[in-house]
């Protein structure tokens, strides 16, 4: 990453946890948050805040294994640098089949979400008319010229639009609150019809804390200071967990279980999630705080994604941090996402779905195996992540279980709500 500002001066304080801790919760972060009550129809409240915190874990100890291997290798160190020492061949396509397209695929994501917000807005806010395409332009132009300022620019910027992310959410959740009630979060149905349910939404709730593509550049940002990006990969795990179970409980707990299952009937979309919302409670504002919490979800989202794939592919073409370098890796990490944004503005929703199955990969099962690998090797003797092997060995089980159901959704062999 470009780290003008660290190199500068070798006396400069070290990044705050707060900062390191925004770009972790704000990789995690997405749009996708809104499909999450969505894809819980089946199996409800009580299930979804179990399967969350079960998903937090493994995937926060995942992003720990993930960096404890990291510090076995220079700054900045990616993937498939750490996959081609510990896996070989097979490793090293793994990482780059994974971590690389799924980085490009989730860029190109965010982007295409981003210009229909963005297009919107303009178009409601400043009678200024935009096609999508050029929405995107703009989009990622302004965004992804601050991943090329460094860490310390995405983190202040990522500081300032989680806060607004916060604020909007809050208010959102505040309306919501007074309209929960106990017999819509715990319906009175049994457990033999919820359970079925947990193995279609277990694929979706684990990669809602993927932000691991961004952990290297973590551990460089804190200049490869274990403490320091511990904390900042917990906070920012617990961050995203706690604006989970928020939303769940605001969500699940106006709209009825019964009422769900026409959303999830009209397709589980975002406008079909609002219009049952808002036959609760002002339909008109919500929908405005829920139009504002999507543009900085969309943002932050893309940052963190964007500054792991920069990082990554200075690492694979053996790049530094000068201006130059910098230059040169940020034409390859944008130009073909924002080339493909316009070329199909409107590919949000299918660029997500390719994008999951391969992300299960990198978040879970490549991280525990490259540390495995180093740790028979009798490395990282400096920092190992607590719980010994076995820990380690049941989150790798978790990350192939998160495959195989993935795998069967996308078959359509899992039960399905309603």
């Amino acid at each position: 990453m470009s780290e003008v500002v660290l190199e500068t001066s070798a006396k400069q304080a070290s990044p705050g946890i707060l900062g390191g801790a925004m770009i972790i919760a704000g990789t995690a972060i997405g749009a996708g948050m809104l499909s999450l009550p969505v894809m819980s129809a089946g199996m409800w409240f009580g299930w979804s805040v179990i399967i969350l915190a079960l998903c937090c874990y493994c995937c926060y100890s995942s992003a720990m294994y993930l960096a404890e291997a990291n510090l076995n290798y220079h700054a900045g160190a990616s993937y498939a640098t750490m996959a081609r020492d510990t896996l070989g061949v097979p490793g090293v396509i793994a990482s780059l089949c994974t971590v690389g397209f799924v980085s490009y695929i989730l860029c190109y994501a965010y982007i295409s979400g981003g210009s229909s917000v963005l297009a919107s807005s303009l178009e409601a806010g400043f009678g200024l008319s935009l096609a999508n395409w050029q929405a995107g332009l703009v989009f990622g132009i302004v965004l992804g010229g601050i991943v090329l300022l460094g860490s310390r620019a995405v983190d202040r910027v990522s500081t300032i639009m989680i806060g607004a992310m916060v604020i909007t959410f809050i208010t959102s959740i505040g309306m919501l609150s007074a309209e929960v009630t106990s017999t819509n979060l715990f319906p009175e149905v049994g457990m033999g019809e919820t359970l079925p349910y947990i193995w279609l939404g277990i694929p979706v709730l684990a990669l809602s804390f993927g932000y691991h593509s961004t952990v290297p550049s973590i551990v460089k940002h804190y200049d490869m200071d274990i403490r320091k990006s511990r904390q900042a990969i917990l906070g920012g795990s617990l961050l995203a967990l706690a604006i989970y179970v928020l939303w769940q409980f605001a969500i699940l707990g106006t709209v009825s279980r019964t009422d769900f299952a026409q959303v999830v009937a009209s397709g589980g979309n975002v406008s079909a999630l609002i219009g049952a919302v808002g036959d609760a409670v002002d339909g008109q504002f919500i929908d405005t705080l829920l139009s504002f919490f999507a543009k900085f979800a969309l943002a932050s989202s893309f940052l963190g994604v964007a500054l792991g794939l920069l990082d990554f592919m200075k690492d694979q073409l053996g790049l530094g941090d000068s201006a130059r370098d910098t230059a040169l890796a940020g034409a390859v990490t944008f130009l073909p996402t924002l080339t493909l944004a316009v070329a199909i503005p409107d590919g949000f929703i299918v660029a997500i779905g390719y994008a999951s199955l391969l992300a299960s990969i990198f978040v879970l099962v490549l991280p525990c195996s490259i540390a495995l690998v180093l740790r028979r090797r009798g490395a990282s003797e400096g920092f190992r992540v607590s719980g010994g092997n076995l820990r380690l060995y049941l989150v790798l089980g978790f990350g192939l279980l998160v495959i195989v159901c993935e795998s069967l959704a996308l078959l359509k062999m899992l039960p399905s709500y309603p």
